[in-house]
């Protein structure tokens, strides 16, 4: 079959070429039934240097080479000598259609830092903004030396509970840690093409996702931007409970992946295969699932500038 392939190719090549001369009426037949057959060539094999042959080639017998004859005459006697990606440097293949490198113009993949630190940021701001005007025990525990009360609340770290009720640590904190990740995704080139089944590529991006959560949530609690520090939340004495303990930093990076594969699976199975395949033209309601079944996906395009029910893997 290759063989057959090779042949139909052959003769397709051959016949475009013949329309050509056809065409053009000053284009000369080639005196040389094959490029080995070309004095440059035999000089290379009688171990005469390449410049040489350069220099003695006769042009005139060459004829039918209508642009730049003398490198388009010498890639075959260099790339038969040497190899075709050493017979010529990186300008001549720019030039050259014969021998252009396909990778030379795909884009390679990698992690977005800068945008990916600055919805971070944001998504930050907007936690710590809503603490501090929504909680009095926050705002007074900005007072008294940055420091100290930084450090002493980070050493009083123990325990599992933190005294917060049940949405508080399994419900919002995993929203956050889904969020994160998803920040981490959006912004990640390999990460954000993976659709949710059980190729390697896909489970690794995800725990990438996960320590990328993990960090956030660490700087979250103990971090110099944290409920460490802005409100010295680790001094708050609760009673039984401490107040800075390590649920959140548990929590909120794993069941927060765990949201984050769970909205992949809904936007896989519940969304592009059976609510988009099944209304194709009443996009607002696509629209509209979206944001609504994959909430942390929203917020998170949002953050980029995006609307919320923004796919990039999809037309819209």
């Amino acid at each position: 079959m290759k063989l057959l392939l090779f042949i139909f190719a052959v003769f397709l090549a051959s016949g475009y070429v013949r329309a050509q001369e056809i065409k053009d009426n000053n284009f000369a037949p080639n005196p040389y039934a094959s490029y080995k057959e070309l004095p440059a060539y035999n000089s290379v094999k009688a171990g005469n240097p390449l410049s040489e042959a350069r220099e003695n080639i006769n042009y005139s017998k060459v004829s039918f080479l209508k642009s730049n004859p003398r490198k388009s005459l010498f890639n075959f006697v260099e790339a038969d000598q040497f190899g075709k990606e050493k017979s010529v440097n990186k300008t001549e293949k720019e030039k050259d259609q014969w021998v252009k490198d396909p990778t030379e113009t795909k884009e390679k993949e990698r992690f977005h830092w800068k945008p990916a630190l600055i919805q971070s940021g944001i998504f930050l701001g907007i936690q710590h903004g809503f603490r501090v005007l929504r909680q009095n025990y926050t705002r007074e525990g900005l007072k008294g030396p940055f420091f100290r009360d930084w450090g002493k609340s980070v050493k009083s770290l123990h325990g599992w509970s933190d005294g917060n009720n049940f949405f508080i640590n399994y419900i919002a904190h995993p929203l956050q840690g889904g969020l994160t990740g998803r920040i981490f995704v959006n912004n990640s080139d390999r990460a954000k093409k993976q659709e949710f089944g059980k190729s390697k590529k896909y489970w690794e991006s995800r725990a990438k996702a996960l320590a990328w959560s993990a960090f956030w949530s660490t700087q979250f609690e103990l971090g110099p931007i944290s409920e460490a520090n802005i409100g010295n939340v680790g001094l708050n004495v609760k009673p039984g409970y401490s107040s800075m303990a390590y649920v959140d930093l548990v929590i909120t990076p794993v069941i927060g992946t765990g949201v984050l594969i769970g909205e992949d699976a809904i936007d896989k199975y519940i969304l592009k295969n059976w609510v988009e395949k099944n209304a194709r033209k009443t996009t607002v309601k696509i629209r509209i699932l979206r944001s609504i079944l994959t909430p942390t996906t929203s917020i998170a395009n949002m953050l980029r500038g995006k609307v919320p029910w923004k796919r990039d893997t999809r037309s819209f």
